[in-house]
């Protein structure tokens, strides 16, 4: 069982921990849609965009195959308004580079709490050969990173919960061996003389013991109230009246209460029966 366990717990932890890649190929879709527009935008519908290329860890460039003029302000709008639908959390420096000498001719930073004006917009970069360099610099609060968080911390309180059950069940059977009943919901470790559910163990009387087991041996008849009285008392060689069955019955139903599907009824002025 445990193992079996352990297995859901793994399948878990890989479904979490596929999430970053998942985001990995949405930013290449996203970073070549870009380009894309970047094109359409200064009248190119032909070209290709080269594959993306990952330099650093978050930083992207969009290469092209054909040289091309940038305005900046398409630029700056076509950029922000992909990043920021995507991830808006994040914070983007966006720079263009030359390919030949690889200087940057421009380039901006973005914020979701930025309220500057973006610098040199209405300014054209000539026909050239560009790269257009993205840096995705994540949040304070990242989603991605509270996800795995949360995640983790719930596969240890699961595994905290797994463990700490186990070790208990263990410590039940080594002390009084596996050999229970069940009812209902309960197991009756009969010859110690408790119940368990959910692992919580239920003490019963010697007495309370006694009827459970008589009641228990007839599941769903009535058993005589003179034949219980005997059985639990007489038999020991105590007389008590018949109140005393019913203080007992009483007691007895108290620690059967957390399941409502097993109940003592009782036949009036003929006896009990265990329903189950």
């Amino acid at each position: 069982m445990l193992g079996k366990r352990f297995v859901f717990l793994f399948l878990f932890l890989g479904f979490s921990c596929a999430q970053p890649q998942d985001d990995e190929k949405h930013r290449i879709v996203l970073f070549r849609t870009i380009g894309h527009r970047l094109l359409l935008a200064s009248g190119d519908s032909t070209s290709r965009i080269l594959p993306i290329q990952k330099t650093n860890p978050g930083t992207y460039r969009i290469r092209f195959e054909n040289s091309f003029e940038i305005m900046p302000d398409s630029l700056a709008n076509i950029t922000i308004e992909n990043l920021k639908s995507t991830n808006p959390e994040n914070e983007y420096r966006v720079s263009v580079f030359t390919c030949q000498k690889t200087e940057m001719v421009y380039g901006f930073e973005w914020s979701p709490k930025s309220t500057d004006d973006i610098t040199c917009l209405g300014r054209k970069l000539p026909d050239n050969c560009y790269i257009v360099e993205i840096e995705v610099i994540a949040s304070s609060i990242n989603p991605n990173i509270l996800w795995s968080i949360a995640v983790l911390i719930l596969l240890g309180i699961i595994f905290y919960i797994i463990i700490k059950k186990d070790k208990k069940k263990t410590i039940i059977e080594e002390e009084h061996g596996v050999d229970f009943q069940k009812i209902g919901a309960f197991n009756y470790f009969q010859q110690p003389g408790f119940l368990v559910l959910e692992l919580q163990k239920i003490e019963l009387s010697e007495k309370e013991n006694k009827l459970l087991n008589i009641l228990l041996s007839k599941p769903n008849e009535t058993v005589a109230r003179e034949y219980l009285l005997k059985e639990i008392w007489e038999n020991d060689g105590v007389f008590v009246i018949s109140r005393n069955l019913d203080v007992l019955v009483s007691k007895l139903r108290k620690k059967l209460i957390a399941d409502p599907t097993v109940k003592i009824s009782n036949s009036h002025g003929k006896g009990y029966k265990l329903e189950v």
